[in-house]
């Protein structure tokens, strides 16, 4: 049975002007993860690293959760 996101969850920031972004973390290899995820404890792993940002930046953080996803646009490979 394939693993199919049903809901998105984010973690966001918001500014004293009402302001939200998604916070990121670099990576080792000079990547960046965004603070999102498919399910609710792999939200829960990363609050540790959230609060670090908020505490650095004086900002408060957001546990959002976004619905069922409504397909916009779609990428196919090109043939080989």
């Amino acid at each position: 049975m394939p693993l199919v996101i049903e809901k998105l969850y984010a973690w966001i920031m918001v500014d004293e002007d009402g302001d939200e972004a998604i916070p990121a973390m670099t990576l080792a290899d000079n990547g960046w993860l965004p603070m999102i995820g498919a399910d609710e404890a792999r939200m829960e792993s990363l609050r540790p690293i959230v609060q670090r940002i908020a505490d650095e930046r004086g900002l408060m953080a957001v546990l959002k959760v976004f619905g069922t996803g409504v397909v916009i646009d779609e990428i196919n490979p090109v043939p080989k």
